[in-house]
């Protein structure tokens, strides 16, 4: 069957190229530099009008981007943080991550923010207590990424992070709590950008 007998515009048939997908909502096509420049921009109303699942090949693109970034992760600004995250979190929404996957991580996270804030004892106990806690989030995550290949997303981008934080050098409140933000804002912008419980 060819294109004149009933597969239609979208057929990706021989001698036809490669067919790119452009339904989206609004009608608008996505491509790479206008998402990336709506997240730069802190456009993310822009973004979560945008269908995500039809965006994945831009959104992959800038993902990897994050992923290599993420081992400078010390260096990031809070705007860098907010971005980030935001990026992390429409391609998690793109490959269906559910929150449910990730909750002991997200419980986990939570109890030591908690804790670190509150917590009246030595320095030495609260940075073997962060230390501890990042390689075990480190490991649930490997753990959820081998499961479900959704949780990946996530895993590709803390596993980096997380590994400098579990040096007692690097385990400090203030460093568990850029991390903290991050992590925070990935799970705020995965339910904003319509990600799934």
């Amino acid at each position: 069957m060819n294109y004149h007998q009933g597969y239609g515009r979208n057929y990706d048939g021989p001698g036809r190229g490669s067919f790119q997908h452009r339904n989206h909502r609004d009608g608008d096509s996505v491509d790479y530099k206008s998402l990336r420049d709506a997240f730069l921009a802190g456009n993310f109303s822009q973004v979560r009008k945008t269908n995500l699942k039809s965006a994945t090949r831009a959104l992959a693109s800038l993902y990897n981007e994050v992923k290599e970034k993420a081992k400078e992760f010390p260096k990031w600004s809070n705007k860098d943080i907010i971005t980030n995250a935001a990026i992390v979190a429409a391609y998690a929404v793109a490959k269906d991550l559910r929150t449910t996957q990730i909750r002991k991580i997200i419980e986990m996270a939570k109890n030591l923010h908690t804790s670190t804030r509150m917590y009246n004892s030595r320095e030495e106990d609260i940075r073997s207590r962060i230390s501890s806690e990042a390689l075990r989030m480190n490991m649930l995550m490997a753990y959820y990424a081998g499961k479900n290949r959704s949780v990946l997303s996530l895993q590709e981008v803390l596993e980096p992070i997380l590994s400098w934080l579990s040096k007692e050098e690097n385990a400090t409140p203030e460093n568990f709590e850029k991390v903290y933000t991050f992590f925070e804002a990935i799970v705020a912008y995965h339910r904003y950008f319509g990600g799934k419980e």
